[in-house]
């Protein structure tokens, strides 16, 4: 889950807020920062409850399978698809499969 974290902090930092400038930058590196000291936690919480335990994504050691979860993700992105996810008080973020393919990267390190 650390790993997770870690991945997930490092993706924003380095793709996504120097593309944001003035309030939104300065508020989503707020965020970040303290929303990332409680992403284990949260995790930790959540991966018993029934919708999570489901998905067996969470091992009994707190080990998260990140590429059973990119192989889940992957198709989302086929044929250059784009998402977009709404982040509060930020606005909406378009991503697409070299976003996640970014973040697959810096999660496993």
């Amino acid at each position: 889950m650390q790993q997770v974290k870690t991945g997930l902090v490092k993706y924003i930092d380095t793709d996504v807020l120097p593309h944001l400038t003035g309030i939104k930058k300065l508020g989503l590196g707020i965020y970040t920062a303290l929303a990332a000291n409680n992403v284990v936690g949260l995790m930790e919480k959540y991966r018993e409850h029934p919708a999570v335990a489901v998905l067996d994504m969470i091992d009994a050691e707190g080990n998260v399978d990140i590429d059973k979860l990119y192989q889940a993700l992957a198709p989302q992105f086929s044929n250059g698809e784009k998402q977009t996810i709404s982040i509060p008080l930020i606005g909406d973020m378009t991503v697409d499969r070299t976003d996640l393919e970014k973040l697959y990267r810096y999660i496993k390190g």
